[in-house]
């Protein structure tokens, strides 16, 4: 699942707990099954976030990029 429909998910259920008169099992269960989605998303997240933080700061993150010193990077001027 992308991180994209996790969340397209989560909004559904959302919807759903919210505005439909449901009984209290399938409550839990949407419940449960929004909060698997949520840990997913999030997890998803952090690991975007530290993806970015090692692109912007590879000082501190030098044994997680691969040294490409073949890279030409005289034609992006």
């Amino acid at each position: 699942m992308s991180f994209e429909k996790g969340l397209a998910e989560l909004e559904r259920i959302v919807k759903k707990l919210e505005s439909e008169d449901i009984d209290l099992e399938t409550s839990i269960a949407d419940f449960e099954e929004g909060i698997k989605i949520q840990n997913y998303c999030k997890r998803k997240l952090e690991e975007a976030t530290l993806q970015v933080d090692r692109l912007l700061h590879p000082e501190l993150h030098p044994q997680s990029l691969p040294q490409d010193d073949s890279l030409d990077l005289s034609d992006l001027e």
